[in-house]
């Protein structure tokens, strides 16, 4: 009689201990916090007006679909010029919030201008946003557009 109370006992604390980690976990997965999106384009041609350059546009716009607001969000676009061994940073978005659900977006452009080259070369592209998350620094890095 004794062990079928323990065994009772066991089961029913298993139970619980099940149910409780089933809640959290549910409850977890309903809080998607931020979830960045974006639209970017590039091009790459002749610079107007500039003989004997060229021009590298990237051309964007970023917003929040998650359900958490993106604090202080920062996009930088990164051009990498390996034919003239540069890396330049350029910051087009600065300190800007995005509310959740897509309530807001935010568009930005960026250019880069350098010496043309034979044969033609191209740039690379990186988009990097950065925003604060529940007090913490987060990262969204996009390759190639």
């Amino acid at each position: 009689m004794v062990s079928k109370k323990r065994f009772y006992g066991i089961l029913a604390v298993c139970a619980l201990a099940g149910l409780v980690i089933g809640f959290t976990y549910m409850e977890l997965r309903q809080e998607n916090g931020v979830d960045i999106a974006y639209d970017v384009v590039s091009t790459q041609g002749a610079a107007e007006n500039l003989t004997g350059m060229e021009s590298v546009n990237v051309y964007g716009m970023v917003w929040n679909i998650g359900d958490k607001e993106a604090k202080n969000v920062t996009v930088t676009v990164i051009f990498t010029d390996t034919a003239h061994d540069k890396v330049v940073r350029k910051t087009v978005v600065d300190g800007v919030d995005l509310p959740p659900k897509g309530a807001v977006s935010v568009e930005f452009n960026a250019e880069y201008l350098r010496e043309l080259t034979i044969p033609k070369t191209s740039v690379d592209e990186i988009i990097q946003v950065n925003w604060i998350e529940d007090g913490q620094l987060k990262t969204l890095t996009s390759r190639g557009m």
